[in-house]
Parts: C-alpha cells; sequence; structure tokens
C-alpha cells in the first residue's frame, strides 16, 4: 500500500457545518510552513527593530537635551564669573586707594596680571562629541583657573594691608602725639639759659604753664615705668611706649597712676604742680626714642598718616 504524500487539511467554520478540504503535496507544505515561519521571524525581528530604534532615538533626544543644557550651565557658569572678577577688580581699586591715601606701597599692575599669568589650559574632554561645546568648557575652565589666582593673589595682598593698617594703628596708639596738657608753652626744646641758675644748658623738653590742678594726659598708649620724686622733677611720671618710645611728666602735683599701670593716649595720669626745681606752676615734658631725646613739638598734633615706622 503506497504511503500518502499530500497534506489534508480541514477548514471549518461555526458558521458552516460542512469543512473545506484541502489538499496539498507535501513539498509545497513544508515550503509553504517555512515561509509562513520565516515570516513570522522577519516580523518579530521587525518589531525587535524598531523597539530598539526608539529607544535609541529616545537616549538621542535625551542625550542632545542634556548636551543643550549644560551648554546653558556652562554659558551661566562662565558669566557669573565674568561678574566676580569684575568685583575682584573694584576690590583692587579699592585697595590701591587705601594704599594711596595711607602712604603704602602700591601694587604694580604688571605684578597683579602675572598674579592670574600662565599657559592657558586645554580640555579635551568633550572634543569628540560637539567642538563648540568643547570650546566653550575650555574657555570657562580657564577663567575659573584665573579666578583662583586672582583670589589667591589678591588675598595676600589684602592680608599683608590689613597687617599694614593694623601696624600703622598700633604705631599711632603708641606714638606719643597729642598735647599733654592746656597751656602756653613758656620754654622750649634747646640751649636757653636756665631762669635759676642763669647758666646756659640744654633744656631737654618742653614746659607749658598754667594753673596748678590741670589735667595731665597720656600722650600715647604704653605702661608706667616709674613713679616718684626726684630732686629736679619733684613729683613725676615715666610712661614706656612700643617702638621705642618714652614720655617723661615731671614737677606735678598728684599722680593717679602707679608703675606697672597700663594707660590708654588720653588717659589722666596725674595734675599740673610745682614741685622739683620749678619756678611756677609748670609740666616739664619730655619725649625720648631708643634712649635719645627728641624735640616734643614735632610730636604735637600729629595725624595717624604724618606717623611712619623707622628706627631712627
Amino acid at each position: 500500500m503506497a504511503v500518502s504524500k499530500r497534506w489534508h487539511i480541514a477548514l471549518s467554520s461555526t458558521e458552516s457545518s460542512k469543512p473545506v478540504n484541502l489538499s496539498l503535496p507535501k513539498k509545497m507544505g513544508l515550503t509553504l510552513l517555512i515561509l509562513a515561519i520565516s515570516l513570522l521571524l522577519l516580523f518579530a525581528g521587525s518589531i525587535y527593530y524598531i523597539i530598539q530604534n526608539n529607544n535609541k532615538i529616545v537616549k538621542a533626544k535625551q542625550i542632545l537635551n542634556e548636551n543643550k543644557q549644560l551648554k546653558n550651565k556652562i554659558y551661566s557658569l562662565s558669566s557669573q564669573i565674568d561678574s566676580v572678577m569684575a568685583k575682584i577688580k573694584l576690590m583692587e581699586e579699592w585697595e590701591d586707594k587705601i594704599r594711596s591715601d595711607k602712604n603704602f606701597k602700591t601694587i604694580n599692575k604688571e605684578i597683579r596680571k602675572m598674579g592670574i599669568g600662565g599657559l592657558p589650559h586645554v580640555d579635551t574632554t568633550f572634543t569628540t562629541q560637539d567642538e563648540k561645546l568643547s570650546l566653550d568648557y575650555s574657555l570657562t575652565l580657564n577663567k575659573l583657573i584665573q579666578l583662583s589666582s586672582k583670589t589667591s593673589f589678591n588675598y595676600k595682598t589684602h592680608e599683608e594691608l590689613l597687617d599694614q593698617v593694623n601696624l600703622k594703628k598700633l604705631l599711632y596708639r603708641n606714638t606719643p602725639s597729642i598735647y599733654p596738657t592746656y597751656g602756653r608753652i613758656t620754654d622750649a626744646y634747646g640751649w636757653r639759659i636756665h631762669p635759676i641758675s642763669k647758666k646756659k644748658s640744654f633744656h631737654r623738653g618742653l614746659d607749658f604753664g598754667n594753673i596748678k590742678g590741670i589735667p595731665i594726659y597720656a600722650t600715647a598708649d604704653g605702661v608706667v615705668k616709674a613713679t616718684g620724686r626726684l630732686n629736679l622733677f619733684g613729683k613725676y611720671v615715666a610712661i614706656g611706649h612700643k617702638f621705642g618710645y618714652q614720655t617723661n611728666f615731671a614737677h606735678l602735683d598728684k599722680i593717679y597712676v602707679k608703675k606697672g599701670d597700663k594707660v590708654k593716649r588720653g588717659q589722666i595720669i596725674a595734675e599740673l604742680g610745682n614741685t622739683g626745681r620749678s619756678t611756677g606752676a609748670h609740666l616739664h615734658y619730655e619725649v625720648l626714642r631708643y634712649n635719645k631725646y627728641r624735640n616734643p613739638y614735632k610730636y604735637l598734633n600729629k595725624l595717624e598718616d604724618d606717623i611712619i615706622l623707622s628706627h631712627k
């Protein structure tokens, strides 16, 4: 008995009770089956490809959007750096004005430029992705590097300026620079005929004549070195100050300080009197620097900017 080499297919429908019978050669059936499977695989592959491509498109759009946001942020950062640099420039002008007003050494403009010098930095992070983005990023990065260098340089100059300002204030507070009392200068610093001995002698201070009991003021911040009574000076006070200064006050009546007391410029330390070798109520006032007598008149009513630091 011969084996059938045909495929028999029966198609039925619920609307028809009579099935439709198809008969195909086996080879044709296999071919159709393979074709159907191939079409099914092709369809499935197309669906997968479309889905994958769609994901890539979505991701690409996301990257483009992020790229745009990055460009905007770099631009914004660059603008902010420009704004900070402008403020630093203004601060430099303020510093220069302070240095000029206080007679401090000014910072040369070329030296300031050296504070932000150096070769430009080139970053290649985005070169393969976006040439313009890479350029903008490198420019912004260089601005940031310059800002950092400028900030460091200005921090040092501001710190130096602050030290100079503080030193100048300290110098002013410790330099005899105000009148020690009210009154008329009755005898100047220098050679004179002594009012008692009638001999030529060197007068090492200034004499201020006035009535007994008016206040005597410390002419600078300092520490009381000595108080007491001497034959020539009578009651006296000696005050030591920083930067090599010392002030002496003689012929006093009452003394309000004692050895070791810290005194402030303008503080009342005694009352004018007529003690010791004196022809009348007055204050004998002396200024010394590094144990050398100076003309007190040159120190009266001095402003802060009039006083300079020296070792002479």
